[in-house]
C-alpha cells in the first residue's frame, strides 16, 4: 500500500468533471457572473475518465468516488460515468450538486448505480438563497432535494456559512433538513480562490455554530469521529443529528484519505497545492502510477489546510 509517515493513503477520489457552473456562489467567485457555456471539446470524454479511474483503482483499491464540479449535472455523460465507475466494483459513487437541475436526472442516476448525493443549500428563503448563489433557482433546488429524497438515495445537505450573509439560516436549515429525513452539515469557509490572500475571510466558526444550535435545541452530544471524516457530528436531545466541516477550527489533515482530479485530469494529493500532476499525459508516457501517487501523497499537509489559489469551481472543495 502507498502510504506516508502518518499512515495516510488514498481511499476516496473526488473528480471535478468540469470547471463551469450555472451558479456564481459568493464564496466561490468574486463576481456576479459565472461562465457556464460548455463546449464538448472542453471536457474529458467519459471513456478517458474511466481509463483514469480504472488505473487509480487498480493501484489504490478505492472505496469511494465523488463526482463534483463546477456543477456535475451539467456534464453530458454523467449517467454513463456513474454506471461505468460502479462497474469497476467501487463500493460507493456519489455526487455533490447545487440541485438546480437534479430533478430531471436523479431517477436515471440512481438506476445507473448512484449511491448518494450531497446538495448545496445555503439559504432557506428566496432572498438568502439568491444572496449566496447569485441566482434565482431556489424552487428548482428544493425540487431537486425532494426528488432525491423520493428515490430513497442517501441525501445530505451542505450549507457553507459566510459571516454577515447567511448565519441566520442555521436553524432553518436544520429544521428543514430534519423534516425531510436529511442529515445537514455546515461548512466553515475555506481560503480558496480570491479569498486565499484576503485579510478578512468571513469565517463563521464551529463554536459559534454550536452555540446557536444549543440555544435553540439544548445540550448536544458529540459523536465519535470516524477515521478520515471531514465532519464532526452532534446529536440533539430529540435524537436529530448534524455535522460541521470545520476546516479552520478542527482541521482533519492528519488522516485525510482524499485524492482529487480537476476537469483536465490533473491530480492533486491536497487542496493546499495549486500544482497538479497531469495524469493523462503521465499515463501516456508510461510513468508508473505508484510513482505518481507517491508524489501526490507528499503534497498533503501535516496539520491544516494552508490555502489555495484554486477555486471551488475548479477543484470541487
Amino acid at each position: 500500500m502507498i502510504s506516508d509517515g502518518f499512515g495516510r493513503s488514498f481511499r476516496t477520489l473526488r473528480i471535478s468533471l468540469l470547471d463551469r457552473c450555472n451558479f456564481a456562489c459568493t464564496y466561490c467567485v468574486d463576481r456576479e457572473t459565472s461562465d457556464f457555456g460548455l463546449k464538448k471539446t472542453d471536457l474529458l470524454k467519459t471513456e478517458e475518465w474511466i481509463r483514469i479511474v480504472k488505473g487509480l483503482h487498480s493501484a489504490l483499491d478505492l472505496k469511494k468516488v465523488r463526482l463534483t464540479g463546477g456543477e456535475p449535472t451539467l456534464y453530458p455523460g454523467l449517467k454513463i460515468l456513474v454506471r461505468e465507475i460502479k462497474n469497476l466494483n467501487i463500493p460507493e459513487v456519489s455526487i455533490t450538486t447545487n440541485g438546480s437541475v437534479l430533478s430531471k436526472q436523479i431517477e436515471e442516476l440512481k438506476e445507473a448505480g448512484l449511491d448518494s448525493v450531497n446538495i448545496s443549500l445555503d439559504g432557506l428563503t428566496q432572498e438568502s438563497f439568491q444572496t449566496m448563489s447569485r441566482r434565482s433557482a431556489f424552487k428548482q433546488t428544493l425540487n431537486g432535494i425532494d426528488a432525491a429524497v423520493s428515490t430513497g438515495l442517501k441525501v445530505r445537505i451542505n450549507c457553507t456559512l459566510v459571516r454577515g450573509k447567511n448565519e441566520d439560516q442555521i436553524i432553518p436549515i436544520l429544521e428543514y433538513s430534519w423534516s425531510k429525513g436529511i442529515l445537514p452539515r455546515f461548512l466553515e469557509l475555506m481560503k480558496m480562490g480570491y479569498l486565499q490572500n484576503s485579510d478578512t475571510v468571513p469565517v463563521f466558526k464551529q463554536d459559534e455554530i454550536l452555540d446557536r444550535v444549543e440555544r435553540r435545541f439544548g445540550t448536544l452530544t458529540p459523536q465519535v469521529r470516524k477515521e478520515s471524516s471531514t465532519a464532526n457530528y452532534w446529536t440533539t436531545q430529540e435524537g436529530n443529528s448534524f455535522g460541521i466541516i470545520a476546516n479552520e477550527s478542527a482541521p482533519f489533515c492528519r488522516d485525510c484519505d482524499r485524492l482529487r482530479l480537476d476537469s483536465k485530469g490533473n491530480l492533486y494529493g491536497c487542496l493546499s497545492s495549486s500544482t497538479g500532476f497531469p495524469l493523462p499525459k503521465l499515463m501516456e508516457q508510461g510513468i508508473e502510477m505508484e510513482q505518481i501517487l507517491t508524489l501526490a501523497l507528499r503534497q498533503k499537509q501535516d496539520v491544516r489546510f494552508k490555502g489555495s489559489d484554486l477555486t471551488m469551481m475548479a477543484i470541487g472543495g
